[in-house]
C-alpha cells in the first residue's frame, strides 16, 4: 500500500507517547504536538509527522532544553527582547505571542525580538493563534543556511520563513505562510526520504548547476523564490532575526537535521498588532472581506475555476483532514513505526481509518 490515512487525533495520541518518552509532557507538549498535526492537515506534510523523529532526537541528545523557561532581557514596553534559553521553539513562540498580545491590548502593538531559540515549525500555527484573538500577527525566523543568494552558488542564507495572519470574518484568517526560498527545504527532504524527484528551479548542486535530484540538492543549495526579490526578503528577515536579536546568522547556525550536539540559537521576530485599538474589529473584518471577495470574484484566467486567497486551500485541507483524515505515505508510516519500536511505544496506535 502506498499510503494510508489516519485520523488527526490518532497521530496527535502518538506524537505525545513519543514526547513522554523522551520526557516532554504537559500543556506544552500537547501545543506541540498540535503544530506538527495541523501541518499534516493543511497539507504541509514537509513540517508535520515527519520531522517527530528528528525533533524527539533533539530532546533526547539535550540539544533542546524542555524545561527552559522564556525571558525578557530588554523590556521597552511595546518592544521586547526574548532569550528562549534553548528552549523549544513552538513552546518560546506561544509565550511570546501570548506577552505581546498583552502588551498590545494595552498600547495597540507588540513586537519581540527572540534569541537562542530552536525551529519554531510551521509558521501559521503561530500566526493564526494571534489572528484568532483578533490580532493582526506576524512572525519570522531564520535558521541554517541551505539557500544560494541570487548570482551565488554556495549556501550563505537560510529558509527564513515568515507568516503573516489577518483577521476576516466571511473568510476566516487569511495567512500568508512561506519560505523565501522557491519551496521550503523540508519538500526536498521528504522527497529524498520518499525516492522521488523535484521540479527544476527548486535548488542548484553543489557546482551551481540546476538539479531534480533531491540528494544533489541537499548537497548543493536552495534557490530564492523570485530570484532577486526573494533574495532581498531572506535577507531582510535574515537582518531582523540575527542582527537585531543577537542570534547566530544563518551560516553559524547549527543544522536541525544533522546537528545533535549543539543548539540551533536561532532568532525570531514576531508582534501583533491589535486592530480593535485603530477601528471596531468587525469593521476590518468586513472592509478585509469586501477584499478579498473582490479577489475571489475578479475575472480568471482560462482553464482556471477559481482564485484562492493566501491560506484559503491549507484551511481547506484542515476541514478535509478532520473528515477524511491525514494521508501519510508508506515511507512514513514505516519510519513512525520504527520510531514506536525504537521508544517502547505501542504501534497500534497508528492505526489506519
Amino acid at each position: 500500500m502506498n499510503s494510508m490515512r489516519f485520523k488527526p487525533e490518532t497521530l496527535r495520541k502518538f506524537t505525545v507517547e513519543i514526547l513522554d518518552k523522551v520526557g516532554y509532557r504537559g500543556e506544552e507538549a500537547k501545543i506541540f504536538a498540535d503544530s506538527l498535526i495541523m501541518a499534516n492537515e493543511s497539507g504541509v506534510d514537509s513540517h508535520g509527522i515527519t520531522r517527530l523523529r528528528t525533533y524527539a532526537e533533539r530532546i533526547r541528545h539535550g540539544v533542546v532544553d524542555i524545561h527552559a523557561e522564556p525571558e525578557i532581557v530588554n523590556d521597552a514596553d511595546t518592544f521586547i527582547m526574548v532569550d528562549s534559553r534553548n528552549g523549544m521553539g513552538v513552546a518560546t513562540c506561544r509565550w511570546t505571542i501570548d506577552r505581546c498580545i498583552e502588551r498590545a491590548k494595552k498600547h495597540g502593538s507588540c513586537f519581540a525580538a527572540v534569541r537562542n531559540g530552536n525551529h519554531f515549525g510551521t509558521g501559521a500555527f503561530h500566526t493564526m493563534y494571534g489572528a484568532e484573538q483578533g490580532m493582526l500577527t506576524i512572525a519570522m525566523s531564520n535558521s541554517s543556511a541551505c539557500v544560494a543568494p541570487t548570482g551565488g552558488r554556495t549556501a550563505i542564507l537560510g529558509t527564513n520563513p515568515m507568516s503573516i495572519a489577518i483577521p476576516s470574518e466571511k473568510y476566516g484568517a487569511m495567512i500568508l505562510d512561506m519560505a523565501t526560498c522557491t519551496v521550503a527545504q523540508g519538500k526536498v527532504i521528504l522527497a529524498n526520504k520518499e525516492g522521488k524527484k523535484i521540479p527544476f528551479g527548486w535548488a542548484i548542486d553543489e557546482k551551481g548547476n540546476p538539479t531534480d535530484d533531491p540528494a544533489a540538492a541537499l548537497k548543493g543549495a536552495m534557490l530564492p523564490f523570485g530570484g532577486p526579490k526573494g533574495y532581498g526578503i531572506s535577507l531582510i528577515i535574515e537582518i531582523l532575526c540575527s542582527a537585531l536579536t543577537g542570534a547566530y546568522m544563518s551560516p553559524d547556525t547549527k543544522s536541525f537535521w544533522r546537528d545533535f550536539e549543539n543548539p540551533q540559537g536561532l532568532g525570531f521576530f514576531m508582534g501583533v498588532l491589535d486592530i480593535s485599538k485603530i477601528l471596531p474589529l468587525d469593521e476590518f473584518k468586513k472592509r478585509t472581506d469586501e477584499i478579498l471577495d473582490r479577489i475571489k470574484n475578479s475575472p480568471k484566467a482560462e482553464g482556471v475555476s477559481e482564485i484562492f486567497i493566501p491560506g484559503e486551500i491549507e484551511q481547506r485541507n484542515r476541514k478535509l483532514a478532520n473528515e477524511s483524515g491525514i494521508e501519510l505515505g508508506s515511507n512514513v508510516y514505516s519510519e513512525l513505526v520504527a520510531l514506536a519500536n525504537e521508544y517502547g511505544v505501542s504501534a497500534d496506535i497508528l492505526k489506519p481509518m
